[in-house]
């Protein structure tokens, strides 16, 4: 800690000859900061602050040098602005020393040709002390432009380093809640079934582990393809078949187009659990969850799961708003943790460009409906 802390008060005395900031922004922190030209705030409050030196300064002008004046002054506001610019897109020492280089030498000409080509007098004096103002301006400017910029970007870099953190730990969070969901119930079946001696308890291990093997490792993804996660759907299935037994009928379709795409891992099973849980579990006859995979126009796809349980509750919303999770009624399927965390992982992944929507089905049930963008696809941010 006190290394750290003499470290941060330690002169750095290159700045007298080496002014600027010592950090060089690569191209892609650049690109990640954005920016790249200043703001209209930031350009006009700039143009207000050189305007009222230069009303000073032609207010105070020989009465014969106002014109000439102006013109200096018109140029030297152009140049500055170019060079800011310049500096702003490089915000670097380098640049900094280049430009005021540049600053003294242009200087050093002016005063030689006040001095060849004006005669000595109050008005060659004062138009040389009003370039010498002028030109140290000029100097002041680029130094304040390019310690603002590298600030912005930062702080820019640092927010983004904050909100992928944030949204790193809310992905973990999600996840560690959907993965013992359905391993709690899976376990207490074959608690049960070990302690009464059922002879399901070993061929319901053989599954569980099997399960377990293949898909715990999708969790450590951000996103995976669609056909690893039918893998896992096809072992959770072959589980709940035997906790099940007859009372359960499945079927899984997929459009070979339409396994590329990606998605949250766990995401499809937690609507097949869903499905199961409110759609068959409760019906003493069982029933039966189809889940069908499409390609759609543009390289997506659409992923349904439809049961032919008691469907959803009437005030339930069929289609939330574009990027906004629907309001639930507490006690309904999508009012569990898994729905919530669907919604907030697709969200996280995908901006507003997936969607989970769930609506009654035409011949009974309930479908759940994600869609999914291609691959690659720009992620458009959530609405808050």
């Amino acid at each position: 800690m006190a290394t750290d802390t003499t470290a941060a008060e330690r002169i750095d005395w290159s700045q007298l000859w080496y002014p600027g900031p010592r950090r060089n922004f690569t191209d892609a922190e650049m690109a990640r900061a954005g920016g790249d030209r200043p703001s209209r705030t930031f350009a006009v409050m700039l143009t207000i602050t050189l305007a009222m030196v230069a009303q000073g300064a032609l207010q105070a002008a020989p009465a014969g040098e106002v014109a000439r004046l102006a013109g200096l002054l018109v140029a030297a506001y152009v140049w500055a602005w170019y060079g800011a610019l310049r500096l702003w897109v490089a915000p670097a020492r380098r640049t900094l020393m280049r430009e005021t280089l540049l600053v003294v030498g242009v200087f050093l000409f002016f005063a030689l040709g006040l001095r060849w080509r004006m005669a000595p007098g109050v008005a060659r004096d004062w138009i040389f002390h009003f370039g010498a103002a002028a030109f140290g301006l000029i100097t002041l400017t680029y130094w304040f432009v390019t310690v603002f910029r590298a600030h912005q970007i930062e702080a820019r870099l640092r927010e983004h380093d904050e909100r992928e953190r944030s949204l790193e730990l809310a992905r973990q969070l999600a996840t560690a809640q959907v993965q013992p969901h359905f391993l709690f119930n899976s376990l207490a079946s074959l608690q049960h079934w070990v302690d009464t001696r059922d002879e399901r308890a070993g061929p319901m291990l053989a599954a569980l582990t099997g399960y377990l093997r293949a898909t715990l490792p999708l969790f450590e993804r951000r996103v995976l393809p669609l056909a690893d996660e039918l893998q896992a759907v096809q072992r959770y299935l072959d589980v709940m078949r035997l906790r099940l037994g007859e009372r359960l009928a499945s079927e899984v379709h997929a459009d070979s187009a339409a396994l590329s795409v990606c998605l949250p891992p766990g995401v499809l099973l937690t609507l097949v659990e869903n499905a199961i849980e409110h759609g068959v579990s409760p019906r003493l006859g069982g029933g039966r969850v189809t889940v069908r995979c499409t390609s759609v126009a543009g390289g997506g796809a659409r992923v349904e799961v439809v049961d032919d349980g008691p469907g959803l509750p009437p005030e339930l919303p069929a289609a939330p708003p574009a990027g906004r999770p629907a309001p639930a009624p507490a006690g309904t399927a999508s009012s569990g943790v898994g729905l919530a965390n669907t919604r907030a992982r697709l969200a996280q992944a995908f901006g507003t460009r997936a969607r989970l929507q769930l609506a009654n089905a035409p011949e009974g049930g309930c479908v759940a409906t994600i869609d999914l963008p291609a691959p690659d696809t720009p992620v458009a941010p959530a609405l808050p």
